[in-house]
């Protein structure tokens, strides 16, 4: 008679080992330079345009243009055309185009000098509005022709560039965030389930911190540079450390918010199995 015998433990099947299941979060804390990145995209739209359109950067107001065309028995007519208005002169493509990446770029310098709160900008955008519509009554009561002064603004303005400046901008703006994103290892903070790392110096110097009891804070200082790139303030507090460590210029804060709840959430815990201690032994 047959009896079933058990086999012995150590012919029994190996606990597989427990993999890194979590690596932890990285958060960067990126320099206002990377807010300057829709002047790149603008100066390459400006670039082509103004290749598509010859490369006109002649005053038209002082200077007669050439236009080129072709006959329709295939020879080349080059006429002359007569000096415009210096009104018409701001609506010609090249000074819009001049006028559409200077208005850019100086949003794009005021996103990065300047911080705006949700209450703050909400104040300023309604004195704007208060002022123009103070500004209109002004006009409307006095009988004021509003539209000269604006008329003569746009007279005096003529700003042309030609496609390879708008071009050599893009490159060297593009090569700028390059570097930036390539230094941004120097200085960057790791979030571990059991501690966080602070790596920071060119030969990545280590701060360790637990993370028992941590507490952290999500604010939103510039409602401008969150639009551009959902940027934020993260700030942790950490239980026997008197300064709270604060991280500013992070990017897509939500999405690290969300996933610092979901690390924190659990505590690891592993348990060391005497295989898995000889294993690692032998």
């Amino acid at each position: 008679m047959a009896m079933d015998t058990k086999p012995p433990a150590s012919a029994a099947t190996p606990t597989p080992r427990v993999k890194d299941r979590d690596k932890g979060i990285k958060i960067f804390s990126w320099p206002k330079m990377v807010y300057i990145y829709p002047s790149i995209f603008i100066a390459l739209i400006c670039a082509a345009w103004m290749y598509s359109l010859g490369g006109v950067i002649a005053d038209p107001s002082k200077t007669p243009q050439q236009v080129t065309t072709k006959a329709p028995t295939g020879e080349t007519v080059v006429t002359t055309t007569d000096l415009i208005p210096k009104l018409d002169r701001f609506r010609t493509p090249q000074n819009l185009l001049g006028v559409l990446f200077l208005s850019v770029l100086m949003f794009n310098l005021l996103v990065m000098a300047l911080d705006f709160p949700r209450f703050e900008l909400i104040g300023v955008i309604l004195a704007i509005l208060f002022a123009l519509f103070f500004t209109l009554w002004l006009g409307a009561y006095f009988h004021w022709d509003l539209m000269k002064p604006i008329h003569a603004l746009f007279e005096s303005i003529y700003v042309v560039a030609n496609a390879g400046f708008y071009f050599t901008f893009a490159i060297l703006v593009f090569l700028l965030l390059l570097v930036v994103w390539a230094t941004r290892w120097l200085d960057y903070w790791e979030v571990l389930p059991n501690e966080i790392l602070h790596h920071h110096g060119p030969l990545s110097d280590l701060e360790r911190f637990p993370t028992m009891n941590l507490k952290f804070d999500k604010e939103i200082p510039d409602v401008l540079e969150h639009a551009l790139l959902g940027s934020g303030r993260l700030v942790l507090h950490i239980p026997n450390v008197e300064k709270a460590l604060v991280m500013d210029n992070v990017l897509f804060i939500n999405s690290k918010e969300e996933a610092l709840k979901r690390l924190m959430s659990r505590l690891e815990v592993r348990i060391t199995t005497d295989q898995e201690v000889g294993d690692t032994v032998g």
